[in-house]
C-alpha cells in the first residue's frame, strides 16, 4: 500500500503547532474589568446599605413625628371643643343679662309712672 498525502486529510488535521503559545492578553483585560465591575458593586451595595439605614431612620422620625401631629390634632379638638362650650357659656350669659337689664328697665320705667301719679 502506498501512502500518498490526501488533500482532504491534511485539511481535516488540527493544527497543534500553537497550542502553547494561546493569546491570554484578552482575558486579562476581562479580569480586570471583572475586578473593577466587583469593586464598583461592593461601592454599590455599601451606598444601598447606607441609604437604607438613612431611609430607615428618617421613617422613624417621620413615624414619631405623625404620632405628635395627631396628638396635637386631637389636644387642637378638645380646645375648639371647650372654647367653643365656654364661647356658648359667654353667649347665654350675654343674652341673661341684656334680659335682666330690659326687664329692669321696664321696671323702672314703671316706677317712673307710678312716681308721677302720686
Amino acid at each position: 500500500m502506498e501512502s500518498k498525502s490526501d488533500p482532504e486529510s491534511e485539511a481535516q488535521a488540527p493544527d497543534n503547532t500553537q497550542v502553547g503559545t494561546v493569546d491570554t492578553s484578552g482575558f486579562e483585560v476581562t479580569a480586570e474589568r471583572l475586578e473593577q465591575l466587583m469593586k464598583s458593586m461592593e461601592v454599590l451595595l455599601s451606598d444601598v446599605e447606607q441609604l437604607r439605614s438613612h431611609c430607615s431612620h428618617q421613617a422613624t422620625e417621620l413615624m414619631r413625628a405623625a404620632v405628635d401631629l395627631r396628638q396635637q390634632q386631637e389636644d387642637l379638638k378638645q380646645s375648639y371643643s371647650d372654647l367653643s362650650r365656654e364661647m356658648q357659656e359667654i353667649m347665654d350669659t350675654v343674652d341673661d343679662l341684656f334680659s335682666t337689664k330690659s326687664a329692669f328697665e321696664a321696671k323702672e320705667k314703671q316706677a317712673q309712672k307710678l312716681n308721677r301719679q302720686l
